[in-house]
């Protein structure tokens, strides 16, 4: 099945037709340049995830297509605002792509009330923020990973400045952009790469090994 046809299945389905899983190390299908934005309160306090993403021309033409009711070549408000209606909805399960620890132990996301969406020279634009569920201190190591767990779409930080520590307290924290090197994440790993494992898992924990992440050691 094409990407394009994927787009063509009935409304409630067509962003979740992009998440289904694939096996792992499968290449994506879809591409984004993205953006991380750890917004931090004078109280110490991380106060929201900010993110911004950028979809490929390819796959953007191809929302244009399945969206532009009135076929004149440009998403209007009222469409924009049904494709933001899916996609809030299919990635609420994959917690939008955002996972968070702080000394290792996963820290739990409250979800946004909606992913605002526009388009931009020739590109699909979604934004939204998502907060910790409980206060989160700038206190020990906090890593904030952004990625599919499926491996379906790719989220591109091209730059170490789209991973960034921002407002009053962002001075307590020292920041470090993490790459995982893949063959590196592949030699450390090799042993648990059996044939069982990819008959079993989910991919998350896996595509997490690869995920480039931003580190905060903060006092």
């Amino acid at each position: 099945m094409t990407l394009h046809s994927k787009w063509r299945l009935p409304a409630i389905a067509a962003f979740a037709a992009m998440l289904v899983p694939v096996p792992a190390l499968a290449h994506p299908h879809v591409f984004a340049d993205a953006r991380l934005e750890v917004e931090t309160s004078a109280d110490g306090r991380v106060s929201e995830f900010r993110n911004v993403w950028r979809f490929d021309e390819v796959f953007s033409s191809s929302i244009v297509l399945d969206f532009d009711e009135d076929s004149n070549m440009e998403l209007d408000a009222g469409e924009l605002s049904k494709i933001s209606d899916l996609v809030t909805h299919s990635l609420a399960e994959f917690d939008y792509y955002t996972t968070v620890s702080i000394d290792g132990r996963d820290v739990e996301i409250a979800l946004p009330e909606r992913i605002n969406v526009a388009f931009q020279d020739g590109q699909l634009l979604m934004f939204f923020a998502v907060v910790p569920k409980e206060e989160l201190r700038l206190t020990g190591k906090i890593a904030i990973g952004v990625f599919d767990p499926t491996m379906y779409a790719s989220l591109d930080f091209i730059h170490d400045e789209d991973m960034v520590i921002t407002g009053e307290s962002a001075s307590r924290c020292a920041r470090k952009v993490v790459r995982p090197d893949p063959d590196e994440v592949m030699a450390q790993n090799q042993e648990f790469l059996t044939e069982a494992f990819f008959e079993t898992t989910t991919n998350n924990d896996f595509s997490k090994l690869f995920a480039t992440r931003l580190e905060l050691d903060c006092k």
